[in-house]
Formats: structure tokens, C-alpha cells, sequence
């Protein structure tokens, strides 16, 4: 399942070149992710009362091209991967045609204590 999540470039989140922030980069795509989640049935105060969590491990970005102000962006979100307790999710940020930046996210899922634990029954499913 590949989602899109469409936002529109803050003000408040440029740098000084009024360039979108790096961090803001990883914010945006936090809220694909969350939004892909609450799509497919497991937004997250499902996975709370499923008493488990999901958490980021690793991210591997690569910035290819600035978005800016007032720029419409377009995030894509896909799990390419899901094991017992980890998955690799692949975001892309596109203006257009145009890549401006793609990250491998892992994520593992834990109790709501942090102990590692299988994901939710259905997960695999869900994003298939």
C-alpha cells in the first residue's frame, strides 16, 4: 500500500535561506507515517489500547533538492518490509515531478513499557 499525505510548506518552518528546515524534513514525514497508520486501521490510540507502541529505530535521509516556501509537497509512504517486531517504511517528498528528498525509516513495535514485542495481529495485512 503506497500513501500520500499532501502539506503545504509553513512559513515557520523554513530556515534562513527560506528553505524547508531539515528537521522539519523528518517532521513531515512523522505525520505521513501517523497519518498512514490512522488510514489503515491503527492510528495511535489503537495501538495503545492494543497496549504496544511504535517506535522509530534508524533513519537513512537523503535531501536532493530544497522545498520551499509556499511550495504544495506531497509525502509518499510505503512499508516495504514487516518482521515480528520490526518494518521498513520508504518516504518519498515530491513537489510535482520533482524528488526533493527520500528516507528508509525502521521502526520496531514495544509494549507501552519500551520492551520489544510482535506487532498487532492484522499489521501485515493492513499494509499489504
Amino acid at each position: 500500500m503506497r500513501h500520500r499525505l499532501g502539506i503545504d510548506v509553513r512559513w515557520s518552518d523554513l530556515d534562513p535561506y527560506r528553505h524547508l528546515n531539515h528537521a522539519a524534513y523528518l517532521s513531515y514525514c512523522e505525520s505521513a507515517r501517523i497519518d498512514a497508520l490512522d488510514t489503515v486501521g491503527f492510528g495511535m490510540k489503537r495501538l495503545t489500547e492494543l497496549g504496544c507502541q511504535i517506535v522509530i529505530v534508524a533513519i537513512d535521509a537523503k535531501f536532493i533538492a530544497p522545498a520551499l516556501e509556499n511550495m504544495h509537497v506531497e509525502v509518499e509512504t510505503e512499508v516495504v518490509q514487516v518482521g515480528r517486531v520490526r518494518s521498513t517504511w520508504h518516504q518519498r517528498m515530491t513537489h510535482g515531478d520533482d524528488v526533493l528528498f527520500e528516507a528508509d525509516v525502521t521502526a520496531a513495535f514495544t509494549d507501552l513499557a519500551g520492551r520489544p514485542r510482535r506487532g498487532p495481529e492484522g499489521f501485515v495485512e493492513a499494509f499489504s
